[in-house]
């Protein structure tokens, strides 16, 4: 079990927010990659080019990968804030649940893809396209939660990514 931190430090929140914008580079710049699968398969021959920004998201898939490991590390040693202690437990519960699956599928998106990418395996390539929708549905309703959070409830949760404690 994880120890439970006074507020997470400023190396938690900045792996926060890089593997959040990653999602946000992957998610935008997501065309070029599926251009080039859907033109030249799983298994385009050596002598095709790769554009860039194709070359870039399996990149970053890799980097989103190592980060995420280090951000499972760094909450098993560092730990994670208590939920407030006003917290609606049905609330504490989808919170959880949400942080469980967004880790799941952030790890498992850049498996899948790679798989896909480097194996040529059609059902990588499958389940990395619903793990999009699964990664996109619980990234905003955690973006909802964190908006509720501070906007509703006014407890101040978001300052927790914000500034280490």
């Amino acid at each position: 079990m994880a120890p439970v931190s006074s507020g997470y430090t400023r190396t938690q929140i900045a792996l926060h927010w890089a593997i959040a914008l990653l999602i946000v580079f992957q998610y935008v710049a997501h065309d070029p990659i599926h251009e080039f699968v859907e033109a030249h398969g799983l298994a385009a021959s050596s002598d095709v080019a790769i554009p860039l920004l194709a070359r870039a998201h399996v990149l970053l898939g890799m980097l989103t990968f190592a980060l995420m490991l280090i951000r499972v590390f760094m909450r098993f040693t560092k730990g994670a804030p208590a939920s407030p202690k006003e917290e609606n437990p049905v609330l504490k519960m989808v919170a959880h649940a949400t942080h469980g699956i967004l880790y799941l599928a952030l790890f498992l998106m850049p498996m899948s893809g790679a798989m896909a990418w480097f194996g040529q395996v059609e059902a990588a390539a499958n389940a990395h396209a619903v793990l999009k929708i699964v990664l996109l549905a619980f990234v905003a309703l955690h973006i909802a939660g964190a908006l509720y959070h501070q906007f509703i409830l006014k407890n101040g949760l978001i300052k927790r990514m914000m500034k280490a404690g």
